[in-house]
């Protein structure tokens, strides 16, 4: 799947990325053990910027419930597959994953850099 899936007819500026949702498959405690190469291998995608954002969803009570939403910057389906099967939780079978193409047509976020302190606000 090529960025060609775009709808052509909108009028706005769209974006195509893929959305994995990951769900675990072991418990939460084998994940945590595998965590810090987790983190290490999105904080690569980021450097290369192949990740647009990462993190936990959170359950009833915004509990963390081991479900996770990973955002890829990819030109076709397949990179983005590739990312996603070498996240460390994936190739060691602690997570499974659901791949989504996801066109962005609206919205609109602000960075607020504070150079003095070493801090950004996303608003």
């Amino acid at each position: 799947m090529s960025q060609s899936v775009i709808d052509e007819t909108h009028d706005g500026l769209q974006k195509l990325y893929f959305v994995c949702l990951t769900r675990p498959t072991r418990p939460l405690a084998e994940l945590e053990k595998h965590l810090s190469s987790h983190k290490a291998y999105l904080s690569g995608l980021e450097r290369d910027g192949k990740l647009l954002a990462a993190g936990p969803l959170l359950g009833e009570g915004a509990r963390y419930d081991g479900n996770g939403l990973i955002v890829f910057r990819a030109k076709t389906r397949e990179e983005a597959q590739e990312l996603a099967d070498n996240d460390p939780f994936h190739v060691r079978g602690l997570r499974s994953y659901e791949l989504l193409p996801w066109q962005v047509n609206e919205g609109s976020f602000q960075v607020r850099l504070l150079f003095s302190v070493g801090k950004f606000d996303l608003a």
